[in-house]
């Protein structure tokens, strides 16, 4: 029997359906976006789900319409510098700096906005609202460094829908994260909206 974790994996797979086929136009180069696993979990048990003290880098997207929170697509370091280097073509050691550089940052924050837009789009379609974001910005730390500075900026930070992203090109995956923190009435909406779904296919 079907239920709510099962409805966004289904909009899960969704998003990442037409998240390969916009990647892969923006790269120049097949691209499977895949999604393997999403799971909504109050705020203070989030970083149980995570591996700590590994340094990411993050791109954050405060949401400006649709639910209330943050959107977060992050990567460790190694996977970040990767997937910079894939967007150039070139391997990741021929780019690799202490600091990614304006261009670096710049293509990751793309990469972001096409992975995130295309899961809050399909988001957005289950709960029939438009999801906006404001412009994005580029944080770097630890896990808990970067969701304490997540639920310092925001104030709303009660549960968080995490959800793994996993990019597979030619020979090389690149693995990330995607994570929604929303507040408790967002995260509530989405629940509400898996539950009619799932009371609509029993039917």
């Amino acid at each position: 029997m079907k239920d709510e974790m099962d409805i966004l994996r289904e909009v899960g797979s969704i998003a990442a359906g037409h998240g390969s086929i916009a990647l892969s136009e923006l790269l120049g180069r097949r691209i499977n976006l895949r999604i393997p696993s999403v799971e909504l979990v109050p705020y203070d048990k989030a970083p149980d789900k995570m591996e700590k003290g590994k340094m990411e880098i993050a791109v954050l997207f405060r949401l400006l319409t649709g639910l209330k929170g943050e959107a977060v697509f992050m990567l460790d370091e190694k996977n970040a510098f990767k997937l910079v280097g894939l967007s150039y073509k070139v391997h990741a050691e021929e780019t690799r700096m202490e600091v990614l550089t304006e261009v670096g940052i710049s293509a990751l924050k793309e990469i972001a906005n096409i992975v995130t837009g295309a899961y809050l789009n399909a988001v957005g379609l289950m709960l029939k609202k438009v999801i906006l974001t404001f412009p994005p910005a580029l944080i770097s730390g630890t896990i808990e460094e970067v969701l304490g500075m997540i639920l310092g900026s925001s104030g709303v930070s009660e549960n968080v829908l995490l959800i793994e992203a996993l990019f597979e090109a030619e020979q090389e995956n690149i693995r990330g994260s995607f994570y929604l923190v929303l507040s408790q009435e967002s995260a509530a909406d989405i629940r509400q909206a898996c539950m009619k779904m799932l009371k609509d296919l029993e039917e």
